[in-house]
């Protein structure tokens, strides 16, 4: 991807209204410490208070124009008051970044049921909510962007993250969906999928725990993840996959027979190194 200058972004970002959940840390976190060196206007959902006021005090608070909404994203009475509180405190959102995300190292059959509700509320129905309260406003006004963060395991299988990847995938079809129907009103809607990013998303001891495979070095960097968001802004772009050698990835086992075998063949040996523990 080609590095836009900074004089450009900021022209593009500066004085914009930008909304992120889970933006108390993590790739949420990052894309706030970009937006607030190109002058945008920045407010961080999250459902931890003391972290999300060390993240806002982190970013220069209100003297660098950056604040907070707690919000847990399983609760909809929540999200809907967090939305009102929205709309009331700052208005409707030039940009929201649907980013609040969490995953459990277990297989589905090792899944609580609560924890497979609460997991699919945060990382799906959470965010629909919340884009369904804002979105009124951007179609009212004309304008708006909405770019949620998926995740490469919704373009294919991973395991042991069934309802992980269930939530990403759901995502991935909601985003593309939504890009059709509120295109008349002159809201845009992108879906980025990033590969593996070392943040606090591993820090669940479920990963903590599990066996190391050689698959899990396959990285990509928080600033190439941050690029790709405010790439897929700015040039409108429906779906920005990062690395791209994961589209490639997710096209080669769909049409390849041996492909398909043999990453079936991976899935199942990652399962049983859980087990065997």
């Amino acid at each position: 991807m080609q590095r836009t200058s900074e004089h450009a972004l900021r022209d593009l970002f500066e004085d914009r209204l930008v909304v992120i959940t889970g933006g108390s840390s993590g790739i949420g976190f990052a894309i706030a410490q970009r937006l607030v060196t190109l002058r945008a206007r920045v407010v961080l959902v999250a459902d931890r208070p003391q972290t999300l006021g060390k993240a806002v005090h982190a970013l220069g608070g209100e003297a660098a124009r950056v604040w907070s909404i707690v919000c847990d994203l399983s609760d909809p009475e929540a999200v809907q008051e967090a939305t009102a509180v929205l709309r009331r405190q700052h208005g409707v959102p030039d940009i929201l970044i649907n980013n609040a995300g969490y995953a459990v190292y277990r297989t589905f059959e090792q899944s609580d049921p609560d924890e497979i509700d609460r997991l699919l509320r945060v990382n799906f129905s959470g965010h629909l909510l919340f884009t369904k309260g804002v979105l009124g406003g951007m179609i009212e006004r004309r304008r708006g962007h909405i770019v949620s963060i998926a995740s490469v395991a919704g373009l294919f299988t991973l395991t042991p993250n069934a309802v992980y990847g269930a939530s990403k995938s759901g995502i991935i079809t909601w985003s593309r969906a939504l890009q059709a129907e509120v295109h008349r009103y002159g809201v845009r809607v992108s879906v980025v999928c990033p590969g593996r990013v070392e943040t606090p998303f591993f820090d669940h001891e479920t990963f903590r725990q599990r066996k190391a495979r050689r698959e899990t070095r396959l990285t990509v960097t928080l600033p190439k993840v941050v690029d790709a968001v405010l790439d897929a802004i700015r040039r409108d772009r429906a779906m920005v996959i990062v690395p791209r050698y994961w589209g490639w990835f997710a096209r080669t086992i769909q049409f390849v027979p041996y492909g398909l075998s043999a990453y079936h063949a991976l899935l199942r040996r990652r399962v049983e190194d859980l087990y065997e523990q």
